[in-house]
């Protein structure tokens, strides 16, 4: 009996060629800054932050872009030109960016308010990562995120720290009858063993007396800006003399002396401005304004009470927003310290409803107010 064995197959078969994608280099920026007195303390200075980033970005093969730069900024607050600018770009971006690079948290804030700020406003509604060098951040992680408002809360105290030592040693300072800050008008600083002591500028001593001897005559700020301005007599930090810099100037050297504010009125800005946003909003006038913050028991902090033109200078921070727009009424609401749910159920309570129809998410109200 004949056996018909079957044809053995080829042992090789063939393979689709595999074709190998060139991994996409993500995309990043950087920030760096530094407060006046940070210059050079801790290797913190403006190149030591820069070349931390480049170096760090070539070791990991990231593509970095623009490295934003504030110079002698405070992270008190998030109110810096650059930091403002990278925000903007950063939403601007369509979603081609990967990640913010930075050595320390604390280049970019110090307030647990701001980072959480950060993060709700613009690291998770655009997708981006951050990463801090020197804390062993990178949200690429998914454990660093949560670390991030542990290590704000620590930025937070050693910021409190920092200012009690900063106290501390200018008034040391002081006590030695050194000096310490900005050098005013009509002194020059020279250095005396590792003090820094004040004596007069030669071209601008002599205005300077002449400034006090018009002061001790009576006559007020607003003239003495006026004669300075007309003999070309420059200031150290404006083109011009002003009421507000000639007062600065005579407080300054201990020879006006501020009164002090007797007033049962209380001293509270966050009240007063979101009243005087409230009012302003339905257009109410400065006057009725000053009025209001009157009977709400509420006064500037250096005067008894509230003027037109005080109201103005609280008003100069707000932000107005059109609450006739969905966009609007939530930016307002958020102002107001609304959670994104509370902002998605007002929205519609408001009647302002998403394009597509149905409920507001936490998700569409954080890209709402991006947009």
């Amino acid at each position: 009996m004949l056996t018909h064995t079957a044809p053995a197959m080829a042992s090789s078969t063939y393979r689709k060629p595999t074709v190998t994608m060139a991994p996409t280099m993500i995309r990043v920026v950087g920030y760096v800054r530094v407060s006046t007195d940070m210059q050079a303390d801790h290797g913190l200075s403006l190149d030591a932050q820069l070349a931390d980033i480049k170096r760090y970005c070539v070791e990991r093969g990231y593509e970095l872009g623009e490295v934003y730069t504030d110079a002698g900024y405070s992270a008190k607050s998030t109110d810096r030109p650059a930091f403002q600018r990278m925000i903007t770009d950063i939403r601007d971006s369509n979603g081609s960016l990967g990640a913010i690079i930075v050595t320390k948290l604390d280049r970019l804030t110090r307030s647990l308010r701001d980072i959480c700020a950060i993060n709700d406003d613009v690291l998770e509604p655009y997708k981006i990562n951050l990463v801090a060098i020197r804390d062993g951040v990178n949200t690429f992680e998914p454990m660093s995120k949560m670390l991030l408002p542990f290590l704000a809360i620590i930025g937070q105290i050693e910021r409190q720290n920092t200012s009690e030592r900063v106290k501390a040693t200018i008034k040391h300072i002081h006590d030695q009858g050194g000096h310490y800050g900005k050098v005013p008008f009509g002194k020059m600083a020279v250095k005396d063993g590792r003090l820094t002591r004040l004596v007069d500028e030669p071209d601008e001593a002599p205005w300077l007396a002449k400034i006090f001897e018009w002061y001790e005559s009576g006559i007020q700020h607003t003239e003495i800006a006026r004669k300075l301005n007309a003999a070309g007599v420059k200031p150290r930090s404006a083109q011009k003399w002003s009421v507000n810099s000639v007062y600065e100037l005579l407080c300054k050297h201990g020879v006006h002396k501020p009164r002090s504010i007797k007033s049962e009125l209380v001293y509270d800005k966050t009240r007063a401005y979101k009243l005087a946003y409230e009012l302003r909003t339905d257009d109410r006038t400065l006057v009725y304004i000053a009025d209001r913050l009157t009977e709400a028991g509420l006064r500037p902090k250096n005067a008894p009470r509230y003027m037109m033109t005080s109201v103005q200078d609280l008003l100069r921070s707000a932000v107005y927003h059109d609450r006739a727009t969905p966009r609007g009424y939530a930016l307002y609401l958020r102002e107001q310290g609304c959670s994104m749910r509370e902002i998605a159920s007002r929205l519609l309570q408001a009647g302002h409803k998403p394009k597509r129809g149905g409920q507001w998410h936490a998700q569409q109200v954080k890209l709402l107010m991006a947009s």
